[in-house]
């Protein structure tokens, strides 16, 4: 089932957000107030919408338990950011994702309702760090411009199946690289062939995009 999305704030992160996941074939609705910041986007996503979402009101006739994530990027405006988590959480949004301006920022949006605050600069300053103090790390690897290491649910298909009888390098020319447990958060690096697949895993796979994007379907 394609994933669908609302990105309210069309900024650098926002505008980012929603192409990407677009790209990613998810269902994105784009939200700003600012009708310039709208019109860039319109063609990249499947609804571009000017409207203000502070207003509780357009939330309520947006229905925004439908998504499965909503992300609020509001620039420097915190006020905004603040009241449209709040809104949304409320109105029982399943996932709230808000872009913080710092880690009190952070820390209101959480308490009034957000599932997760990221602050994009100091995450990247970190993956920066990371990058040259350990290079060799797998998160970090520089790969060929259409490779990736991506984190994926299993498809259905393959629950309850062993790494080997999923034949994923031979169907998909998928290399599985990690296994994290679902409950517990805990890796299980390079796993074994006879390795079996739960429901509740995540998939660390390394293969071409376009190959990962089949796996998903």
């Amino acid at each position: 089932m394609m994933k669908e999305f609302a990105v309210i704030g069309l900024g650098n992160f926002g505008s980012t957000v929603a192409r990407e996941l677009a790209e990613l074939k998810c269902k994105v609705t784009a939200i700003d107030r600012d009708k310039s910041r709208v019109q860039p986007v319109q063609d990249d996503v499947d609804v571009a919408i000017v409207a203000d979402a502070t207003d509780r009101e357009f939330l309520v006739q947006l229905n925004v338990r439908r998504f499965n994530s909503v992300i609020v990027s509001t620039g420097e405006d915190a006020h905004a950011a603040i009241l449209i988590t709040l809104h949304l959480k409320g109105l029982e949004a399943q996932q709230i994702i808000a872009k913080a301006n710092s880690e009190d920022h952070a820390k209101i949006l959480i308490a009034v309702g957000a599932t997760d605050a990221v602050i994009p600069e100091k995450q990247m300053a970190t993956r920066l760090a990371h990058f040259l103090a350990q290079s060799n790390l797998i998160d970090y690897l520089p790969l060929a411009e259409d490779y990736c290491v991506a984190e994926l649910d299993p498809p259905a298909r393959l629950v309850n199946k062993t790494l080997e009888e999923a034949k994923l390098r031979s169907k998909y020319d998928v290399q599985v690289i990690a296994v994290k447990d679902g409950p517990s958060g805990e890796f299980k690096m390079v796993p074994g062939g006879d390795y079996r697949i739960k429901g509740s895993d995540v998939l660390v796979v390394l293969g071409k995009a376009r190959d990962v994007d089949k796996l998903r379907e």
